[in-house]
């Protein structure tokens, strides 16, 4: 018996090497952007993108007015001043190439939270470049008309939680602002993030979190920005 399960112990150990060596990186180049510079959702209506191994759901509401889950944008812009510069990162782009994906958690779909699905059985993946939209970052640094202000004690949190069919493998978390403990983070810049610690996947799900909540959920804009997804640093 002991022979058997070291048997399958290294056969296991050698899929998970083989897919991870031919693991493809979703950099949603292979995504056609039209002239407004992002596009909700694919022109045969079915609401989702394929980019490397992974699948990345959007959706539409108030005939198309607009999405949740999931946009590709190539917009160069950092600034947020209407709610037409809600496809800007807040570093101004992409990690590398054109296109980037803006994720928008929309409070009133069901479970409120966004799921990236891939193609292969089993895997490990490396990780991803995540940042916060430039509209994330104007609420949390000034407020608005929805969201107050950041100020010491308050914070931001994009949180991965990784399955294997119905089985959580894990979490990581990354804070998109902290100003707990004296700290003013507010994330800027494209920054790596390790999910390697989520072990075998076959989805993950992103969600957002903030301390700044009321009686309809999270006031700070639900919004972060992906790219390289499945990438290592």
């Amino acid at each position: 018996m002991a022979i058997a399960l070291l048997s399958a112990g290294l056969l296991l150990a050698s899929c998970e090497k083989k897919d991870q060596e031919h693991l493809n990186v979703a950099t949603f180049e292979n995504v056609p952007v039209g002239e407004a510079g992002y596009t909700m959702y694919p022109e045969d209506g079915i609401y989702g993108w394929t980019s490397g191994d992974f699948g990345f759901s959007t959706g539409v509401g108030y005939e198309g007015t607009y999405y949740f889950n999931y946009v590709v944008s190539n917009q160069t812009a950092n600034t947020y001043e209407t709610y037409a510069d809600q496809y800007h990162s807040a570093p101004g782009g992409a990690v590398a190439g054109n296109n980037f994906c803006v994720a928008f958690q929309d409070a009133f779909t069901e479970g409120a939270s966004l799921e990236i699905k891939y193609s292969g059985v089993l895997n490990y993946v490396p990780g991803t470049y995540v940042t916060n939209s430039a509209y994330a970052v104007n609420s949390i640094s000034k407020g608005d008309s929805y969201a107050k202000k950041f100020d010491e004690g308050d914070w931001f949190l994009l949180t991965f939680e990784g399955y294997l069919g119905q089985m959580p493998t894990g979490k990581v978390e990354f804070y998109l602002a902290d100003f707990r403990n004296g700290k003013k983070l507010i994330v800027k810049d494209w920054t790596y993030v390790d999910l390697s610690s989520l072990k075998l996947v076959d989805r993950i799900k992103c969600t957002l979190t903030s301390s700044d909540t009321g009686d309809y959920g999270m006031n700070t804009p639900g919004y972060f920005c992906i790219d390289n997804f499945g990438g290592k640093k």
